[in-house]
Formats: structure tokens, sequence, C-alpha cells
């Protein structure tokens, strides 16, 4: 049997996933800056914080989130996800294609892309039209996460008996797809990132797909 709180728990994976995905595919609001320092997104630091190798990057984040007012804190974030994701740093940038740290000339739309696209196949899931980005973009993999964690909240709802398919699917997305290269990411924004911001967010994100592949490692092994 499933209880409600497993689902819970899945539903939270699946919202965390997902702020994660925004915050790599654009800079935040001035909106979302004040959520983050004093709204519903600090308590979502708070709790980040008490993730397992995660706290320095939580501290860095929130070092820059109280570094001036709202305004300015989104307009330093603004130009540093535009230098650091967008290639205005020319040579102190840090790609979101995993086809940059996989191939062997560091090229956009190489195997890792083509082989992102067959994966979404496998799973059922194509991207929206008005998504632009080669699907092995950090974003959208994190997004796939958050889908897969809600088709997990979607079986149990129905006393599916796929749920072990299911957290078994994300675990092995985590490792293929995504610790397999989310540490090389890492090492280069921690690099080149001279705010902070953004490698305190990478460097929580490694911690929690590392935290949350030990999860999902414990839950497939334990009999639905």
């Amino acid at each position: 049997m499933i209880d409600d709180s497993s689902s819970q728990i899945a539903s939270n994976r699946a919202a965390l996933y997902h702020w994660f995905a925004l915050a790599f595919i654009a800079p935040p609001t001035e909106m979302e800056v004040v959520n983050m320092r004093d709204g519903k997104a600090r308590q979502l630091l708070i709790a980040l914080a008490a993730t397992p190798g995660a706290s320095r990057g939580i501290e860095a984040m929130n070092e820059v989130l109280a570094s001036g007012t709202p305004a300015e804190v989104t307009s330093a974030l603004c130009t540093a996800h535009s230098r650091l994701f967008y290639g205005v740093g020319g040579h102190q940038t840090a790609s979101l294609y995993r086809s940059v740290y996989s191939s062997e000339r560091g090229l956009l739309c190489q195997q890792a892309t083509a082989e992102m696209e067959r994966v979404l196949r496998q799973l059922g899931l194509r991207l929206e039209d008005k998504v632009c980005e080669p699907s092995d973009h950090l974003s959208i993999q994190l997004e796939v996460m958050a889908q897969l964690a809600m088709r997990f909240v979607e079986s149990a709802k129905k006393s599916s008996g796929a749920l072990s398919t299911i957290q078994g699917e994300q675990a092995d997305f985590l490792i293929a797809q995504l610790l397999s290269w989310v540490p090389t990411l890492s090492q280069r924004v921690v690099e080149v990132d001279d705010l902070g911001f953004h490698a305190g967010l990478i460097s929580t994100l490694q911690a929690v797909l590392e935290q949350d592949l030990a999860f999902l490692t414990q839950a497939t092994a334990i009999p639905a």
C-alpha cells in the first residue's frame, strides 16, 4: 500500500524539480527575489540548507539576496545569468547543455541531445512546441524529473502496481541524464561565477540530486 505521505513526498519532489528548472531557464524577477528573501521560497531555501552538502550553497545564495534592494539584486542576478548562461561572458561562461560536456569537441546538439530525445520518446514525453532549446538543456531534464515524480502521484491515486517501475525510471534518469554531467557543470559555474549566487544554486542542486538518488534507490528496494 502507498500512504498519503508517499504521495506528498512525490508532489514535493516534483515542485522542487520544477523550481530548479525555472531557476536555470531564466533569471528571477523582482517578485521572485522578494519571495526568496521573505516569502515561501525563503522557507524552501531554509529547508534545502538541511540537505547534506547544500548548506554552503544556500549561504552563498542568501548573501547575494541580502546584498541590496530587491531591484538591485534582481538586476545583478539578471546580468550574472546572461553572462554565465547566454554566452555574454565570452570564455567565462558555463553551458547548460549536456552535449557540451560529453562530446569530444564540446559542441551543442551532439549524441547527448539525440539520447535525450530517445529517452523522452521512451517515457512518452515531448517538448512543447514553444520550447526552442535542445532537449539536453538542464532545465528540460529537471522538468522531466518533475513530470516523473507527478506520475508517481497519479499512479498512487489509482493504486497502480507500476510505482516501483516509475521510481526506477527516475533513478535511471538521474544517473544517466543528470548526475553524469551536473558535477562538471557545478565545478565550471563555481570557477566563473563572480557573484556567487548561481554557484550556490548549482552546488545545491547537485546535493539535492545526490540525496534524491539515495532516496529513490532505497524506495525501489522496498516493496510497495
